[in-house]
């Protein structure tokens, strides 16, 4: 029995050698999980990050193209006021020609008028 005992303590150091060396191997098999493991939830995190900018950007192209909807509506509005102003204008451009028009020849009336009563006269004196 002593021999074994003596064997036995010859073998311990292998044997913790080789239990060292697995235990060492356990280490660097569950280091890589670990590693992972923890990118993962830097990848999640940088993921959560990008949505909620999504979700910003998002929001912010629907209120721009409400925004545009909007002013596409005051524009056609606008487009449509400018065109019956312009209508309107013309219309009162031609009654103020027109006005313009029956003022001189009123005017060219009043004058041959005024200028009549003194024909008359000269071809009465003329008659007698």
């Amino acid at each position: 029995m002593m021999e074994d005992s003596g064997s036995i303590l010859c073998e311990s150091p292998a044997l913790k050698d080789m239990l060292d060396q697995v235990n060492e191997e356990l280490e660097a098999n569950i280091q890589r999980p670990r590693e992972i493991e923890s990118e993962v939830v830097k990848c999640s995190e940088v993921e959560n990050k990008l949505l909620d900018r999504e979700a910003e950007l998002t929001h912010l192209i629907n209120s721009k193209k409400f925004e545009m909807s909007g002013l596409a509506a005051v524009s056609a509005v606008a487009s449509a006021s400018l065109k019956h102003m312009e209508e309107e204008v013309m219309c009162l451009t031609s009654k103020r020609e027109k006005m313009l028009n029956k003022i001189t020849n009123d005017r060219q009336w009043l004058k041959f008028l005024k200028w009549r009563p003194s024909l008359i006269v000269a071809e009465n004196s003329r008659i007698i």
